[in-house]
């Protein structure tokens, strides 16, 4: 009996161990500074291998933020402009929608990894870590 009741505690504790390890990240998790590449994956096309960094901002609604992403130049940011995001619970990721083009970005061991969709034509990826967290 006492072999039984050992079993089910081990039981009880690793299933609620890997629980805890599989947490989804929620929007929180995104807000900061974040910095790294975003690769351009059409070659003979206008866009560039850039560093950038990513301002990511709480937006106005519980699902919503802003990012405002710069790339450097000769050592020196540029704005390129914001992105304004919806994070989706069921897939855990933040998700902007301009024109034609799609931006996905999810966040995994404390990385952000994110795509650029154009036109059904996967245009960047982006690799990004924190520089701070608020």
């Amino acid at each position: 009996m006492k072999t039984i009741i050992l079993l089910c505690c081990v039981f009880v504790f690793s299933v609620s161990y890997l629980n805890r390890s599989r947490k989804q990240s929620d929007l929180n998790s995104f807000i900061g500074t974040w910095k790294g590449t975003s690769l351009c994956q059409v070659k003979n096309s206008p866009c560039h291998d850039v560093t950038v960094v990513y301002y990511i901002t709480k937006g106005r609604t519980d699902d919503s933020c802003t990012i405002r992403a710069d790339k450097i130049v000769n050592g020196v940011e540029e704005d390129m402009g914001p992105l304004f995001c919806r994070f989706d619970k069921t897939k855990d990721e933040l998700t902007a929608i301009t024109g034609d083009a799609t931006w996905n970005f999810k966040l995994k061991n404390k990385k952000i990894s994110g795509t650029l969709i154009v036109r059904n034509t996967l245009y960047r990826i982006v690799e990004l870590l924190p520089l701070n967290k608020k």
